[in-house]
């Protein structure tokens, strides 16, 4: 049988607390990197689509 588990107390409560901050904000970081990502991306495709759109109405050059 296990020994029943004790709540953490002093320094060890503390580092405890400290290391699930630490992983907390490193979630919170790596989840605004995956969405500035996206909306790089989502930025990007909007600008080429628009350019596109504006390259359709520029006169064509003729062959001579």
């Amino acid at each position: 049988m296990s020994k029943p588990t004790a709540p953490l107390r002093g320094e060890a409560a503390w580092k405890a607390a400290k290391k699930e901050i630490a992983d907390r904000n490193e979630q919170a970081y790596a989840r605004g990197r995956r969405e500035r990502v996206a909306r790089d991306a989502a930025r990007v495709d909007r600008q080429r689509k628009e350019q596109r759109e504006a390259d359709k109405s520029l006169p064509r050059q003729r062959a001579q």
